[in-house]
């Protein structure tokens, strides 16, 4: 053998050994127990199942409604020579909103309150001569005409003393009904006057809205009315306020149903002492209708639609079980398990779309 071919034979013995010592290296690091996923174990999360009370909802979505909505209109006709308040502003019933000039008012108080005198002071004339012959009438000392005409003065004189006395009285009235105040607590939400312009009875004036509780205004369907009862517990969300959730009770039951939409109108009545809620706001509501004890709670986001089935899948023994459970109440974020798991049990949360029964997963 020449020295050339010797050198060639020992070069490749030597890259063979050295290869040989590298897998040997390798597959010890493997057997020193560095786990490598299969690439046949799908990853997924679990969940325990576990007992616990849930309770039965309703959930709709409605309109905030103040508790009194009252649009305040002018008594009298006039002028508007002030205005009190503007939007926004708190009021208390009796504040004054609006002064319609009392000029005009307070002459025509003046003249019924002197006509006034001129007919009290008739009807004692009257009442006086009626008296006197009252006694002559008695001992026949004037004919029956005579008595019987200044009887009849009398009743006029006395008729003409109301009829001053009531104009009076409305002329006060018209006098007190040119300055404008609010008869309930609240605020005012709109002002549909300017100063100067010139108002007639009826005419709406200020807006005042009491929003220390708000209705929640909202209809549910059949299903779910004959579920509802007047006392029952609420919790409202709006948009505006998504980290607070308000307490309230439902304060009306709807009899007959709403013909175009099918739905039965319910109220739900809120305290909103810091007056965070506003009329108009749109509310989501759920009603706790009924509760059920040591129920076995799957979380809601375990659910898996499948060839129109709801589905849920088990982790045993690292395999993926499909089961079709028989469901019961249903909360916000979990649902009652009537049948097809046990407690403790392991229902996958996440990654359950990419299994199928029988896979063997990985838990992460």
């Amino acid at each position: 053998m020449s020295r050339l071919k010797k050198i060639l034979i020992i070069a490749v013995l030597s890259i063979a050994a050295h290869q040989g010592c590298g897998n040997r290296e390798a597959s010890d690091e493997g057997s020193n127990g560095v786990e490598i996923d299969s690439p046949n174990h799908i990853p997924v999360q679990t969940h325990v199942i576990q007992r616990g009370e849930v309770v039965d909802l309703v959930r709709a979505t409605g309109t905030l409604f103040p508790l009194h909505d009252v649009l305040i209109s002018s008594q009298t006709a006039g002028t508007v020579i002030k205005i009190y308040v503007q939007v926004g502003d708190p009021v208390e019933k009796g504040t004054p909103l609006v002064q319609i000039d009392p000029e005009l008012k307070q002459l025509a108080l003046e003249q019924a309150e002197a006509n006034l005198m001129q007919a009290n002071a008739a009807f004692e004339k009257a009442a006086k001569d009626f008296a006197r012959n009252e006694k002559l009438q008695k001992t026949n000392d004037i004919s029956e005409y005579i008595f019987e005409s200044v009887r009849l003065q009398k009743a006029s004189a006395e008729a003409a003393y109301l009829t001053a006395n009531a104009t009076v009285k409305m002329a006060r009235r018209q006098l007190a009904d040119a300055r404008i105040t609010s008869p309930v607590n609240g605020l005012v939400a709109a002002r549909l006057v300017e100063l100067g312009s010139t108002v007639a009875p009826g005419v709406p004036i200020v807006k005042v809205v009491d929003i220390s509780q708000v209705k929640v205004k909202f209809g549910v369907a059949e299903k779910d009315i004959v579920k509802i009862e007047k006392g029952q517990s609420a919790t409202v969300s709006v948009d505006s306020y998504e980290q607070f959730f308000f307490s309230g009770k439902v304060s009306s039951v709807g009899p007959q149903a709403n013909l175009s939409s099918r739905t039965f109108p319910i109220e739900v009545l809120i305290d909103n002492p810091k007056l965070r809620l506003k009329a108009g706001m749109i509310a989501k509501v759920e009603i706790a209708t009924r509760t059920q004890k040591d129920a076995l709670l799957l979380p809601k986001n375990a659910l898996l639609e499948r060839a129109n089935q709801t589905i849920i899948y088990i982790v045993k023994d690292g395999t993926a079980r499909k089961r079709i459970p028989k469901f019961g109440i249903e909360t916000r974020d979990y649902i009652a398990i009537l049948e097809g798991v046990e407690a403790g049990e392991e229902v996958v949360v996440m990654g359950q779309e990419n299994l199928a029964d029988g896979v063997e997963v990985i838990k992460k």
